[in-house]
């Protein structure tokens, strides 16, 4: 059992003088105390240093990732269009298809540079996006055009819906409900 006695170092004591300096078993509190609080303070600054290079990066990556945006087509207001930023590649290394109803832009990029000492360095690039096909869109008349700035455009018009023309639709009139009553006479 543990008393106050074993917590406190010896002061003066014949024993003390003998064994020299004497340590207990258990550390102050004040110093397990003052130990934690330093290791959190240093914990509260690196979470915070952290949190400001993950919002530089973040804000990074933001201007260097490719812009999307899906809306209707301006104008006539018929159809939709897609535009994709696809500047770091080149045409051929593009397609796009349509598999059921979503377009499919699948971009591949292999480049090897060598230095001058033989060594040389491979990368590889692959972008890949997938936009669902609304139903009242053409997705066999699917076209798209790459501008000069880099910028994919994937285009299709709405479907053409043939003209209805104006006709009556009678109004059926349907028997009355048979109305609840008084129990048949049959038993039923």
């Amino acid at each position: 059992m543990l008393c106050r006695m074993h917590l406190a170092p010896f002061t003066s004591s014949s024993l003390a003088t003998r064994l020299g300096t004497v340590r207990t078993l258990w550390p102050h509190a004040e110093t397990i105390f003052t130990e934690l609080q330093q290791e959190m303070e240093r914990a509260r600054q690196f979470m915070s240093s952290f949190e400001q290079l993950l919002s530089s990066e973040a804000a990074t990556a933001m201007e260097r990732a490719p812009s999307t945006s899906a809306a209707p087509t301006q104008g006539s207001g018929e159809g939709f269009s897609i535009c994709q930023d696809v500047k770091n590649f080149a045409p051929e290394q593009l397609s796009v298809k349509v598999v059921g109803r979503k377009a499919v832009l699948v971009g591949q990029k292999e480049t090897q540079n060598t230095d001058e000492k033989g060594s040389f360095s491979y990368k590889y690039e692959a972008l890949k996006r997938e936009w669902d096909v609304p139903e009242d869109v053409d997705a066999e008349a699917l076209t798209c055009s790459l501008s000069k700035e880099g910028q994919l455009r994937i285009e299709a018009p709405r479907l053409a819906l043939p003209a209805v023309p104006e006709r009556n639709v009678p109004i059926q009139v349907s028997p009355a409900a048979p109305q609840p009553g008084p129990a048949s006479k049959d038993g039923a």
